[in-house]
């Protein structure tokens, strides 16, 4: 997984998550991600390329902000073009079906 897939998974999993959770949500996203066929992981690592730059080059000279990326996240989510809404709704399907599979039930 991408450094900007990790930081997108993590500001789409939920904060109450304890660390060994998130630890297994990021690691079932990231295995599901890495058994894509090539030809669509291929499109969306150029996704993550194009969306993540900015944010990249924020974390390069020490101003990233996750609840930056997280109101960036959200617009994405609703945005106009098609590409950009499918790569946030790729990430938290898989976020969402992790949470709910991965954590630990209540007792």
């Amino acid at each position: 997984m991408l450094w900007f897939e990790r930081q997108v998974v993590g500001a789409l999993m939920h904060p109450d998550l304890d660390a060994e959770t998130r630890a297994a949500v990021e690691s079932y996203v990231a295995g599901t991600l890495r058994s894509m066929p090539e030809h669509l992981r291929a499109g969306v690592v150029a996704e993550t390329l194009a969306l993540g730059g900015r944010s990249w080059i924020e974390q390069r000279v020490g101003r990233f902000d996750r609840d930056r990326l997280l109101a960036r996240v959200m617009r994405w989510k609703h945005s106009n073009i098609d590409p950009v809404r499918q790569y946030v709704r790729l990430l938290e399907s898989l976020v969402l079906f992790a949470e709910n599979e991965l954590a630990p039930s209540p007792s």
